[in-house]
């Protein structure tokens, strides 16, 4: 990926993504911010409502014009100042929606881009319109994007776990000292965790 500074930007500049809106990406969305509105899942609320069935959260289309933003034009090094939505139409779950973005002006005095921001879906009818304020990096970005590999993603998914258990093991110990305190029992070497080799795990 490239980050492009102003200079490198002119009127007219434009960029876009695809996705689909499917299922799982959009649960997983959901679910990471909360936005537990039955209109986005529960098929018989929605059946009542005036869209039929669920419809996409509004936020998961405006997210993929901060996705062309921040990783096409300008691209990485870019910071959000500022954005203007409308959402003009629903998105239904499999919709392929697509977001663009154009310069439509150049702020050189406080290094701001202005650009015009659309998503449209598979019918290239407009579903969400507005305009994103941005400053884009002062000098050029080349970023290479570090992928996860399996052991990566094993690690971060099993840390929560052995957090747990390592705390689990170190209030045990923690207990059976305190036990053995109560009782005038003398604690064998280690047994507490103080100068042992148990303790909490950083």
């Amino acid at each position: 990926m490239r980050g492009r500074p102003l200079q490198d930007m002119a009127i007219g500049d434009s960029a876009e993504l695809t996705r689909v809106a499917t299922a799982g990406d959009v649960a997983e969305f959901i679910d990471s911010i909360g936005d537990h509105n039955p209109i986005h899942r529960d098929y018989e609320y929605a059946a009542s409502t005036r869209f039929e069935k669920p419809i996409v959260p509004g936020m998961w289309t405006a997210a993929l014009i901060s996705a062309v933003l921040g990783t096409r034009l300008p691209g990485p090094g870019c910071i959000y100042v500022g954005q203007q939505i409308a959402f003009t139409r629903p998105v239904y779950f499999g919709d392929r929606i697509t977001a663009r973005v154009e310069v439509v002006e150049r702020l050189t005095d406080r290094n701001r881009i202005r650009l015009k921001t659309v998503c449209v879906n598979q019918e290239d009818r407009e579903v969400l319109v507005g305009e994103a304020l941005l400053s884009p990096p002062k000098q050029a970005v080349a970023y290479t994007r570090r992928e996860a590999g399996p052991a990566q993603v094993a690690h971060w998914a099993l840390q929560p776990t052995l957090w747990a258990a390592h705390a689990t093991s170190a209030w045990a110990r923690l207990g059976t000292a305190w036990v053995s305190a109560w009782h005038g029992q003398p604690r064998q070497p280690g047994s507490n965790g103080a100068g042992g080799s148990g303790g909490l795990a950083p």
